[in-house]
């Protein structure tokens, strides 16, 4: 780029900033580099120090099940940018170029890619002004006398082309220019279901210009006009039928070993443009007990004819360590290798470590890592809700694995091959946050520090409930069908159950309504879903991180007294008020593929950093309604 960007390190694995996005800055929108094109990898990679690691065994262990070599999750570089543009750190970068590569300036219309742009004003101005091309300028009129010296910045225009492969392409523009005058040539229809560029012709002299008019606020009031060196007019192709257009990966990058991929145009800013893979872990103490030292004194015991049981009842009565059984017995089949400990198929047996480790304990307590107590259950709805943790202290590591572009994948998928994900209309693949694919030896990671609440259900109150309340299943029925018949690769694998749509609806209206009472943004809020009717979870964590400091206790203060059952009743109640009704209430379905039912965003919807399901399965109506909704004894105010 020539010049330094400034992004939150959190923000470098996540929606807005991660590998293959693009990010939007003050000066033009860049997409960032692989892990391994950072000058922050390439500088240190041979030279890594115990500080440039995060620590999570138990993570770690699950993802070199698919990076067979993985070593190490290596912390995002901090860096400040002093005064706007000093490093205080040469090369804790990561790495961006600017796209899309089309620029256009707004004064003087003209139209050409970046290395054009620059190439032209590095060798058009003078020598004291070779060093301010950023943001990027136009030479043109800079050197233009009418314009008398003035500096205009460039606009990059707003589309691109992207393919299920996770390719991301600018589209030809200097062929779409010369459109018009094709398909007269070709006798063909300007209003042809679709357009492919890939056999136009496009002089080597060709200039363009790039009009916008302030009286069609459409795409026939864009148009690029093509002319020659000499200035005559060769063509005028207004954008009008963009997204109809489709072209092969062969068309737009020649002697591709790459067939049968089709790319197609979408907005910059699209959500479809970038779905990030990134795994989360709630760090677990005891995981790290697991260390060498331990693990041979379990091969030692068990060479002198201890079984896992044992052995578990030896360690902690005489060592004071506490292991799972499992735990050992996988260490056991394994031959003693921690690596292979981890044997967790899908996210939620992965998760069920988590949800057991917390509602299994009353009070654990690691300086630093994780602090949390079980709150008394007279400050809440206790008949409604089996237990609440406060989470005073909670250390969450996220790692970026791959991503894909035009849908997202399920959860599942994050750690298998692309032959497994299920059949699309365009096979969706994932791209990998590194040039080295599964063979990287290394992920970049965040580790934050946060505080949060845990809400554990009771499962047999929650079966008595639907036993009674058939209309319930006969309701959800919807969104199982909607979701079952959805040509979206998301979450096939999830089974959407009553208690999963209650449970996260839940989720959602406490994040709602932590905005008023807590003063949070939804978009610091998150959630984490552990609910799953064989494992026998149901529980939610509802979290925020705010750097390595925590987040000073602003949610975990509300759990002290009676607050936390006022804040349920409160959401309860406020899910009542919603602006679209009686239309949003009585709906037989909305959102992306019909996946909710009663939820928009004026009751239930939260920003889509906050959600785990992309804003779906929700229904606030199974938990308010007055004949059947779970929570229906506390929807009236006392």
């Amino acid at each position: 780029m020539g010049e330094f960007e400034q992004i939150q390190t959190r923000k470098a694995i996540s929606a807005y900033g991660g590998v293959g996005s693009i990010f939007e800055t003050r000066d033009g929108a860049i997409m960032i580099q692989p892990f391994d094109k950072w000058p922050f990898f390439q500088k240190v990679e041979s030279h890594f120090q115990d500080h440039n690691f995060i620590e999570d065994k138990r993570f770690k262990n699950r993802i070199s099940k698919y990076f067979k070599n993985l070593e190490y999750l290596v912390k995002v570089p901090v860096n400040d940018l002093m005064f706007g543009y000093k490093l205080t750190d040469g090369f804790s970068l990561l790495s961006a170029r600017y796209f899309p590569e089309w620029f256009y300036c707004n004064s003087c219309k003209k139209f050409d890619k970046f290395p054009n742009w620059k190439y032209n004003w590095d060798n058009n101005v003078d020598t004291n002004d070779k060093d301010k091309f950023f943001p990027p300028k136009c030479h043109k009129c800079y050197k233009s006398k009418s314009k008398k010296g003035k500096w205009y910045d460039l606009e990059q225009v707003r589309f691109i082309l992207t393919a299920p492969n996770g390719d991301m392409v600018d589209i030809p523009w200097d062929k779409w220019a010369m459109l018009k005058k094709a398909q007269k040539e070709n006798k063909e229809s300007e209003e042809e279901s679709e357009i492919t560029l890939g056999n136009i012709f496009v002089p080597k002299d060709i200039e363009l210009s790039y009009h916008t008019s302030n009286k069609l606020d459409d795409l026939k009031g864009i148009g690029i006009s093509a002319k020659n060196s000499k200035g005559e007019q060769l063509n005028y192709s207004t954008l009008s039928g963009l997204f109809s257009l489709r072209m092969r990966i062969e068309e737009l990058i020649p002697n591709t070993p790459k067939k049968d991929i089709l790319f197609k145009p979408v907005i910059r800013t699209s959500n479809s443009v970038y779905y990030p893979n990134i795994l989360s872990s709630i760090y677990l103490p005891s995981a790290d007990e697991l260390n060498e030292n331990t693990i041979n004194q379990i091969k030692d015991a068990f060479e002198d004819g201890e079984n896992a049981t044992q052995i578990k009842k030896n360690l902690k009565r005489y060592k004071f360590i506490d292991i799972e059984v499992n735990t050992i017995q996988k260490l056991i089949d394994n031959n003693f290798s921690e690596r292979d400990v981890e044997i967790s198929k899908t996210e939620n047996e992965y998760r069920h470590n988590e949800y057991k480790f917390v509602t299994s304990r009353d009070e654990e307590k690691i300086p630093d890592l994780l602090i949390f107590e079980k709150i008394d259950t007279s400050f809440f709805q206790s008949e409604l809700i089996k237990s609440i943790y406060k989470m005073d202290k909670i250390k969450i590591t996220s790692v970026q694995t791959s991503f894909t572009r035009q849908e997202p994948i399920s959860s599942d998928l994050f750690l298998k091959d692309d032959s497994e994900i299920t059949e699309t209309k365009e096979k969706i693949k994932k791209k990998f946050t590194s040039t080295y694919g599964v063979n990287t030896k290394y992920l970049p990671a965040v580790e934050s520090f946060g505080e949060g609440i845990f809400f554990e259900f009771d499962n047999e109150k929650l079966k008595k409930w639907l036993k009674e309340n058939p209309q319930v299943t006969s309701r959800i029925s919807t969104i199982i069908e909607n979701h079952l018949e959805s040509e979206s690769s998301l979450n096939k694998e999830l089974k959407v159950t009553p208690k999963f749509i209650l449970i996260h609806t839940f989720s959602h209206l406490i994040i709602k309504e932590l905005e008023y009472l807590a003063g949070y943004p939804a978009t610091s809020i998150q959630e984490r879903l552990y609910i799953d009717n064989e494992l026998k979870m149901q529980g939610v964590l509802i979290y925020t991180v705010a750097g390595s400091e925590g987040s000073y206790g602003g949610l975990t203060s509300i759990c002290d007294n009676e607050k936390i059952g006022n804040l349920i009743q409160s959401a309860i109640i406020r899910a009542n008020d919603c602006a679209t009704d009686p239309i949003c209430y009585h709906t037989s379905g909305q959102g992306v593929g019909n996946l909710n039912l009663s939820a928009c965003f004026n009751c239930t919807l939260l920003p889509e950093t906050s959600c785990e399901m992309f804003n779906s399965f929700l229904d606030r109506r199974i938990l308010i309604d007055n004949d059947y909704g779970y929570f229906r004894s506390i929807n009236t105010v006392k």
